[in-house]
């Protein structure tokens, strides 16, 4: 009886199918890990977001709370010399003028005027994480500040027994007329928050700030915008984050 030899091996055709199966999981495995990974990037920047939000609402409001002069300006002021430097409706400012009291006795010694603006983030050189995308796509919201010497106008340091309203030293009578500059000069920039929808931008047409005499108080309204994961993440979603402060120390 004539024996038949078994098979050693796997056929051409089994090879390309195995193959083929194979291609088919590491494909699934890549999708699965890619999306994995632009779900925790978006997740990092929504967590990213109500952190600057958190952190710009809370300093400015504060400032605001304490401020003895406010003034909301989109034209009719300077913020340093040079060209693109003044402010406008789509590089809002918002100035204040604070006490500045002694961290000892907790008496104030001078008086100082701050003016937070938005600008556009390739303004800035320093304090930033390198972004191609966010160079032309989202706006940066600087603080500049007045000095002890310098700067236009100076810091208003009171003499014993003046009062803010009183105050005779160089600086004080601009920073009561704070409605009435047009030019500042010599203020130092910090870089408070970063990634923020710019300000022409933002849902429903709101200004960044906006004052009302009335109630004496400051609407801030931002928006946190970044490239995440392949997509734009913005926060809120649909609108603007709206905080209304009302500046309790202005006449």
């Amino acid at each position: 009886m004539r024996g038949t030899a078994g098979r050693e091996g796997l056929t051409l055709i089994e090879i390309l199918i195995a193959l083929a199966i194979m291609g088919v999981v590491l494909v699934l495995i890549t999708n699965w890990q890619t999306s994995t990974l632009n779900i925790t990037t978006r997740t990092n920047a929504t967590g990213r977001g109500l952190s600057e939000l958190n952190d710009l609402t809370g300093y400015v409001g504060d400032r605001v709370r304490a401020a003895l002069r406010v003034r909301v300006a989109t034209s009719g002021l300077t913020v340093n010399s040079g060209g693109g430097n003044a402010c406008s409706a789509t590089q809002p400012c918002l100035a204040v003028v604070l006490p500045d009291a002694s961290p000892t006795t907790g008496v104030v010694t001078k008086y100082v005027l701050y003016v937070y603006r938005m600008q556009p983030r390739s303004e800035v050189t320093l304090d930033k994480v390198p972004d191609a995308w966010a160079e032309s796509n989202v706006q940066v919201l600087r603080e500049y500040r007045s000095g002890d010497s310098a700067t236009t106008p100076v810091n208003c340091v009171p003499a014993a027994g003046e009062t803010f309203e009183t105050a005779s030293g160089p600086g004080c009578a601009a920073m009561r007329d704070l409605a009435g500059l047009t030019s500042l000069g010599g203020f130092n920039p910090y870089l408070v928050s970063d990634y923020l929808t710019p300000a022409d931008q933002l849902p429903g047409g709101g200004a960044p700030f906006s004052w009302d005499s009335t109630t004496r108080s400051v609407t801030l309204r931002v928006q946190f915008r970044q490239q995440a994961g392949g997509r734009v993440t913005t926060l809120p979603p649909t609108q603007a984050y709206a905080l209304n402060v009302r500046a309790r120390n202005v006449p």
